[in-house]
């Protein structure tokens, strides 16, 4: 199909513009509509690939860049893409070829130099680190359009921030990350990242409080952030937050590459003490078959069992069957056998609980 040239740029502009506002979902139909339209548009199908890496669709990004690289290899900006992706998959030798490649076609660009040092602070390299980040600095300094500018610069103070983070310079990387949330309008996205390690650095320091609000922002910036939102639905729970948890756990659940072991029984931990037992026990059984391990697997093979209701009638029976066998064998004094009456009643309590929850 063919199509006037200002109407392409009339909709790639639109899909940008969703893009850079984190509307993800609705950038990713538009550049799907293009593509559709002109299955051969780079810059579709570059927009695509980075809009599906923000949503960590991390295969549908890969074949969008990997597709930029078949239309034209001689473009640096697919490699970018590419190499992006590779980092955030800690894909570190895979991210360091595309950068690498990339800077070959477009020497001193800012954003692969500011990428290539995480990659390299990741590698261990710090003074490199610092100096591919001072080169980006110097190319972002010199840039003629001030909206780019100042986004490239919440970029760079991002990828200050993972510096001082690779250095466990926590200070430093506090600081760092109000500086990009400063640039936040003119950087949703880098906005977003900053939040959300101040969350965690906040609850580091055991500042739940403070963690909470910083990662509600990052969420609610970016719902596709599962990492966030999974570090903010643990916290909420630690802070018997349990219906938030649970409206948070379920949406990192639905995302394929959440940690379907530990994410769901975090999730089903949210639904239990928020009265949603059915629920809860399905998402320990979920958790299990994901290989939870450790003690977490106990508790949530116990769990299965005391949220069920015939499963609470068999341990009541089997405990009240071992204190009858007790009575009988041992035949204790008044004082053990008033304890046991106590330790009966606690347990019928829980039981009722239980029950009225439902």
């Amino acid at each position: 199909m063919t199509m006037p040239a200002h109407e392409l740029e009339q909709r790639l502009a639109k899909a940008d513009t969703l893009y850079a506002d984190l509307a993800l979902d609705q950038a990713a139909v538009a550049f799907r509509d293009i593509i559709a339209d002109i299955p051969g548009c780079y810059a579709a199908h570059l927009g695509l690939a980075r809009t599906l890496t923000r949503q960590r669709d991390h295969e549908g990004a890969r074949q969008a860049a990997m597709q930029c690289l078949a239309l034209d290899p001689d473009r640096a900006e697919g490699y970018l893409a590419l190499g992006v992706l590779q980092f955030l998959l800690d894909e570190t030798s895979e991210a360091r070829q595309s950068l690498a490649r990339a800077l070959e076609l477009a020497p001193s660009d800012p954003e692969t130099l500011l990428t290539l040092a995480q990659v390299t602070a990741d590698e261990g390299d710090h003074e490199s680190a610092l100096t591919l980040l001072g080169e980006a600095r110097e190319a972002i300094a010199n840039s003629s359009n001030e909206n780019e500018r100042d986004a490239l610069l919440a970029l760079a103070w991002h990828a200050q921030t993972y510096l001082h983070l690779t250095a466990s310079d926590n200070a430093s990387a506090r600081e760092a990350a109000q500086e990009v949330i400063a640039l936040g309008d003119a950087n949703r996205y880098a906005a977003s990242l900053a939040y959300s390690n101040l969350g965690i650095l906040e609850a580091q320091q055991k500042n739940y409080e403070q963690a909470i609000d910083y990662l509600e922002q990052a969420y609610e910036m970016n719902p596709h952030f599962y990492r966030a939102a999974s570090a903010l639905g643990r916290i909420l729970v630690l802070r018997r937050q349990h219906a938030r948890a649970a409206e948070v756990m379920a949406t990192v659940t639905e995302h394929p590459f959440s940690d379907a072991a530990m994410d769901r029984y975090v999730y089903g931990m949210a639904l239990a003490k928020s009265g949603q037992r059915d629920k809860a026990r399905e998402q320990y059984q979920l958790a299990l078959s994901a290989g939870l391990k450790g003690i977490f697997r106990v508790q949530a093979l116990w769990q299965t069992v005391w949220l069920s209701q015939w499963g609470r009638y068999a341990v009541i029976g089997v405990a009240l069957a071992a204190v009858l066998a007790y009575v009988l064998l041992v035949q204790p004094d008044g004082s053990a056998i008033s304890l046991l009456v106590v330790a009966a009643v606690i347990l019928l309590m829980q039981f009722g609980l239980g029950k009225v929850r439902r």
